[in-house]
Protein backbone atom coordinates (compact mmCIF):
# COMPACT_ATOMS: atom_id res chain seq x y z
CA UNK A 1 0.00 0.00 0.00
CA UNK A 2 1.44 3.24 -0.57
CA UNK A 3 2.30 6.40 1.46
CA UNK A 4 1.99 9.96 1.20
CA UNK A 5 3.56 12.28 3.20
CA UNK A 6 1.80 15.88 3.88
CA UNK A 7 3.53 18.47 5.02
CA UNK A 8 2.17 21.85 6.99
CA UNK A 9 3.39 24.91 8.28
CA UNK A 10 2.98 26.44 11.73
CA UNK A 11 1.39 29.56 11.78
CA UNK A 12 3.66 32.79 10.99
CA UNK A 13 3.90 36.54 10.29
CA UNK A 14 0.90 36.99 12.14
CA UNK A 15 -1.24 34.67 10.73
CA UNK A 16 -2.98 32.86 13.56
CA UNK A 17 -3.47 30.34 12.56
CA UNK A 18 -1.76 28.41 9.66
CA UNK A 19 -4.39 26.41 7.51
CA UNK A 20 -1.73 23.96 6.07
CA UNK A 21 -1.17 22.74 10.09
CA UNK A 22 -5.12 22.54 10.03
CA UNK A 23 -4.74 19.90 6.75
CA UNK A 24 -1.68 17.85 8.15
CA UNK A 25 -3.38 17.15 11.60
CA UNK A 26 -6.46 16.22 9.73
CA UNK A 27 -5.34 14.14 7.56
CA UNK A 28 -2.94 12.37 9.56
CA UNK A 29 -3.74 8.70 9.89
CA UNK A 30 -6.18 8.99 6.84
CA UNK A 31 -5.78 6.28 4.30
CA UNK A 32 -6.91 8.45 0.41
CA UNK A 33 -7.38 6.07 -2.29
CA UNK A 34 -5.72 3.25 -0.95
CA UNK A 35 -2.50 5.40 -0.28
CA UNK A 36 -1.61 5.62 3.64
CA UNK A 37 -1.33 9.44 4.63
CA UNK A 38 1.00 10.88 7.90
CA UNK A 39 0.59 14.97 8.43
CA UNK A 40 3.64 16.46 10.16
CA UNK A 41 3.50 20.18 10.51
CA UNK A 42 6.80 21.63 10.15
CA UNK A 43 8.40 25.21 11.10
CA UNK A 44 9.01 28.48 9.30
CA UNK A 45 12.26 28.65 9.71
CA UNK A 46 14.83 29.07 7.07
CA UNK A 47 17.11 26.63 9.31
CA UNK A 48 14.83 23.94 10.72
CA UNK A 49 12.18 23.14 7.90
CA UNK A 50 14.39 20.99 5.50
CA UNK A 51 15.68 19.08 8.59
CA UNK A 52 12.31 18.29 10.26
CA UNK A 53 11.26 17.47 6.69
CA UNK A 54 14.11 15.03 6.03
CA UNK A 55 13.05 13.87 9.64
CA UNK A 56 9.81 12.81 8.81
CA UNK A 57 10.61 11.09 5.53
CA UNK A 58 13.39 8.99 6.99
CA UNK A 59 10.66 7.84 9.93
CA UNK A 60 7.94 7.33 7.46
CA UNK A 61 9.82 6.11 3.92
CA UNK A 62 6.52 7.71 2.13
CA UNK A 63 6.37 7.03 -1.61
CA UNK A 64 5.43 10.47 -2.23
CA UNK A 65 5.49 13.94 -0.57
CA UNK A 66 2.88 16.54 -0.75
CA UNK A 67 4.10 19.85 0.85
CA UNK A 68 1.01 22.43 1.66
CA UNK A 69 1.89 26.28 2.33
CA UNK A 70 -0.31 29.56 2.70
CA UNK A 71 -0.72 31.66 -0.07
CA UNK A 72 -2.59 34.83 2.01
CA UNK A 73 -2.49 36.96 -1.16
CA UNK A 74 -4.99 34.52 -3.16
CA UNK A 75 -8.40 32.70 -2.88
CA UNK A 76 -6.85 29.60 -5.06
CA UNK A 77 -5.35 26.46 -4.38
CA UNK A 78 -2.06 27.28 -6.65
CA UNK A 79 -0.11 23.64 -7.32
CA UNK A 80 3.51 25.43 -7.46
CA UNK A 81 5.86 24.33 -10.95
CA UNK A 82 8.96 24.89 -9.88
CA UNK A 83 11.50 25.30 -7.25
CA UNK A 84 14.28 27.64 -7.34
CA UNK A 85 17.34 27.47 -5.91
CA UNK A 86 16.63 31.00 -4.49
CA UNK A 87 15.79 32.69 -0.79
CA UNK A 88 14.90 35.79 -1.58
CA UNK A 89 11.91 37.33 1.29
CA UNK A 90 11.82 40.90 2.48
CA UNK A 91 9.81 38.78 5.80
CA UNK A 92 11.31 37.52 8.42
CA UNK A 93 11.04 33.63 9.80
CA UNK A 94 9.90 32.47 12.84
CA UNK A 95 13.31 32.99 13.97
CA UNK A 96 13.77 36.46 12.98
CA UNK A 97 15.92 35.69 10.01
CA UNK A 98 15.96 37.62 6.66
CA UNK A 99 17.13 35.98 3.67
CA UNK A 100 17.73 37.82 0.35
CA UNK A 101 19.36 37.32 -3.01
CA UNK A 102 20.67 34.20 -1.64
CA UNK A 103 21.32 30.71 -3.18
CA UNK A 104 20.11 28.01 -1.42
CA UNK A 105 22.73 25.73 -2.26
CA UNK A 106 25.43 27.50 -4.46
CA UNK A 107 26.74 24.41 -6.24
CA UNK A 108 23.09 23.30 -6.99
CA UNK A 109 21.21 23.39 -10.10
CA UNK A 110 18.91 26.62 -10.52
CA UNK A 111 16.01 24.66 -9.65
CA UNK A 112 13.85 21.55 -9.85
CA UNK A 113 10.27 20.88 -11.30
CA UNK A 114 7.71 19.19 -9.11
CA UNK A 115 7.44 15.66 -9.77
CA UNK A 116 3.83 15.43 -8.82
CA UNK A 117 0.93 14.96 -11.78
CA UNK A 118 -0.16 18.60 -11.97
CA UNK A 119 -2.27 18.74 -14.96
CA UNK A 120 -3.65 16.32 -13.73
CA UNK A 121 -4.46 17.45 -10.18
CA UNK A 122 -5.57 20.94 -12.00
CA UNK A 123 -7.84 18.71 -14.50
CA UNK A 124 -9.28 16.85 -10.93
CA UNK A 125 -9.87 20.04 -9.06
CA UNK A 126 -11.49 21.94 -11.87
CA UNK A 127 -13.78 18.64 -12.43
CA UNK A 128 -14.52 18.92 -8.60
CA UNK A 129 -15.44 22.72 -8.62
CA UNK A 130 -12.37 24.23 -7.04
CA UNK A 131 -10.62 27.53 -7.95
CA UNK A 132 -7.41 26.53 -9.25
CA UNK A 133 -4.32 28.23 -11.35
CA UNK A 134 -0.36 27.15 -11.17
CA UNK A 135 2.29 29.16 -10.53
CA UNK A 136 5.38 29.18 -11.86
CA UNK A 137 7.94 28.79 -8.46
CA UNK A 138 7.06 29.01 -5.35
CA UNK A 139 8.40 32.42 -4.34
CA UNK A 140 11.36 33.31 -2.37
CA UNK A 141 10.47 32.28 1.25
CA UNK A 142 9.87 29.21 3.20
CA UNK A 143 7.73 27.77 1.37
CA UNK A 144 10.15 27.25 -1.74
CA UNK A 145 13.21 26.97 0.13
CA UNK A 146 11.20 23.85 1.53
CA UNK A 147 10.47 22.65 -1.99
CA UNK A 148 13.77 23.14 -3.35
CA UNK A 149 15.06 21.31 -0.25
CA UNK A 150 13.18 18.33 -0.79
CA UNK A 151 13.39 18.13 -4.71
CA UNK A 152 17.20 18.38 -4.38
CA UNK A 153 17.80 15.85 -1.25
CA UNK A 154 16.02 12.82 -3.28
CA UNK A 155 15.38 13.85 -6.58
CA UNK A 156 14.01 10.04 -6.91
CA UNK A 157 11.11 10.83 -4.76
CA UNK A 158 7.79 12.21 -5.94
CA UNK A 159 7.49 15.71 -4.16
CA UNK A 160 5.79 18.95 -4.98
CA UNK A 161 4.09 22.06 -3.13
CA UNK A 162 0.93 23.25 -3.14
CA UNK A 163 -0.28 26.88 -2.03
CA UNK A 164 -3.86 27.31 -0.54
CA UNK A 165 -5.57 30.00 0.51
CA UNK A 166 -6.62 31.01 4.25
CA UNK A 167 -9.59 30.30 6.28
CA UNK A 168 -12.58 32.51 5.87
CA UNK A 169 -11.91 33.29 9.59
CA UNK A 170 -7.88 34.30 8.82
CA UNK A 171 -8.88 37.38 6.42
CA UNK A 172 -7.88 40.81 7.45
CA UNK A 173 -11.14 43.16 8.07
CA UNK A 174 -10.46 44.87 5.23
CA UNK A 175 -10.42 41.99 2.94
CA UNK A 176 -13.15 40.47 4.13
CA UNK A 177 -15.66 42.06 1.40
CA UNK A 178 -14.11 40.94 -1.42
CA UNK A 179 -12.26 38.12 -0.56
CA UNK A 180 -13.42 34.54 0.27
CA UNK A 181 -10.52 32.26 1.50
CA UNK A 182 -11.88 28.78 1.62
CA UNK A 183 -13.21 26.41 4.15
CA UNK A 184 -12.03 24.13 6.48
CA UNK A 185 -14.48 21.40 4.83
CA UNK A 186 -13.58 22.41 1.08
CA UNK A 187 -9.69 22.52 1.86
CA UNK A 188 -9.90 18.87 2.88
CA UNK A 189 -11.68 17.94 0.04
CA UNK A 190 -9.34 19.51 -2.36
CA UNK A 191 -6.44 17.98 -0.95
CA UNK A 192 -7.86 14.54 -0.91
CA UNK A 193 -8.23 14.74 -4.69
CA UNK A 194 -4.76 15.65 -5.17
CA UNK A 195 -3.47 13.25 -3.14
CA UNK A 196 -5.81 10.80 -4.90
CA UNK A 197 -4.02 11.55 -8.00
CA UNK A 198 -0.84 10.97 -5.96
CA UNK A 199 -1.71 8.03 -5.09
CA UNK A 200 -2.93 6.23 -8.49
CA UNK A 201 0.23 7.96 -10.12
Amino acid sequence: MPRILVTGFAPFLGHAVNPTAWLAERLNGANVAGADVTGVRLPVTFSGAVPALKDAVAEHRPDAVVMFGLAYETDLIRPERLALNLDDATAPDNDGVVRRNRPIDPTGPMGYWSSLPLDAIIDDLEAGGFPVKTSRDAGGYICNHLFFGMRHWQPGLPAGFIHVPPFPDGLKPEDRGHRTGMESERLEQAARIILARVAQS
